[in-house]
């Protein structure tokens, strides 16, 4: 999730030269900066040490000096960005650098290979220090945006491809071979492949909505959101425990259509359709959802929220990675393991603190 200038950020110097290190954090000082509040600054004088340090604690942006004892010059910024690339556990993040060499070109490649600005260790102010922290914060949140509705147009370009275009072809076949005087049974077909198309439409407009990042929220009742997202789903068999109090920050439409989602994947893929339990309870910093339906083998959970991944013949695939779409653009997490009746369990993390 993009750092909020309002909160304090947390910044990886990786600079060799005592005084420059010294003379960066003045500059970031908060009474010499009207931008932020003064950031929490981890100073490490080697590469090793700063990849080291990625390893084990969450940053909002690296502050690169090129010239390291281990590391000189663009393979500095090439090995960084090795390691955030190829190590799940590091989130990508903006690269700011920091030189005390003029070199136009080296500059270029810079950028050319990731980093956020440039910087003149000679020419840096306060001002203009506090400037490249900003503009490299927002325009990361901008990348991140573009590369996330990126992956959403290359699933809609594969959904429409195949998804949407096998029961157009069933459609088709059937009704060539209705004849005057013909039964309904190709008809029927050819409706049922039709109604198909509808849900893989609305799910898809549902996908293209809920991917959007979150621009509004509020003060949302968690308990009472679930209960209204249940009114929504046809389960009259079924029943909903509610043991969560407090409130979500959070957009009230996407919250209950995250409910609804889990809900439905809970009726579909019980062994008995006609009744599941299903229980919403409390955790320390969020949420879950759980069932007593047969369970996701652990194997499987990994790919419940793939856009299209389904068990069920009659579900589009889309319910979950919906699901998934919601708790991304609200700066939460989710995991899934098994409840205590052996039914499938989701877990919704990463709720401010005031939350829930």
């Amino acid at each position: 999730m993009a750092a909020d200038l309002t909160d304090e950020l947390q910044l990886l110097l990786v600079e060799d030269n005592p005084g420059d290190a010294r003379l960066i954090r003045h500059h970031l000082r908060s009474d010499t900066s009207d931008a932020f509040i003064a950031p929490s600054v981890t100073h490490v004088e080697t590469l090793d040490a700063a990849l080291e340090r990625l390893e084990t604690t969450t940053f909002d942006l690296v502050l690169l000096d090129l010239g390291l004892a281990d590391s000189r010059g663009i393979e500095t910024l090439e090995r960084l960005n090795d390691r955030i690339g190829e190590d799940d556990d590091v989130s990508p993040l903006p690269v700011v650098v920091l030189t005390g060499l003029t070199d136009d070109e080296t500059a270029l490649e810079a950028i050319q290979q990731g980093a956020q600005d440039y910087l003149l260790k000679d020419h840096l102010e306060a001002k203009l220090l506090e400037r490249a922290v900003r503009y490299a914060l927002e325009r990361h949140r901008q990348e991140r945006i573009l590369e996330r509705q990126n992956e959403r147009l290359e699933r809609f370009a594969s959904i429409v491809s195949h998804d949407l275009r096998n029961p157009l072809q069933v459609a088709q076949g059937r009704l060539t071979h209705v004849d005057p005087g013909d039964t309904a049974e190709h008809l029927d077909e050819a409706v049922d492949a039709l109604d198909r198309m509808e849900e893989l439409v609305d799910d898809l407009l549902d996908l293209a909505r809920d991917g959007r990042d979150i621009d509004a929220t509020e003060s949302v009742d968690v308990a009472d959101t679930a209960r209204s997202a249940w009114s929504n789903v046809e389960a009259p068999a079924s029943t909903l425990g509610v043991d969560v109090a407090g409130t979500a920050t959070a957009d009230a439409g996407r919250l209950t259509q995250l409910f609804e989602n889990l809900f439905r994947n809970a009726v579909e893929h019980a062994d008995d359709r006609s009744s599941v339990g299903v229980t919403v309870g409390a955790l320390d910093d969020g949420f879950y959802v759980a069932d007593d339906g047969p369970g996701i083998p652990e194997s499987e959970r990994d790919d419940v929220f793939e856009a299209g991944y389904t068990t069920n013949e009659d579900g589009t695939g889309f319910g979950l990675d919906i699901v998934r779409e919601i708790v991304d653009a609200h700066g939460w997490s989710i995991s899934i393991t098994e409840s205590e009746t052996g039914g499938a369990r989701f877990e919704i993390t990463g709720l401010s603190p005031d939350d829930c």
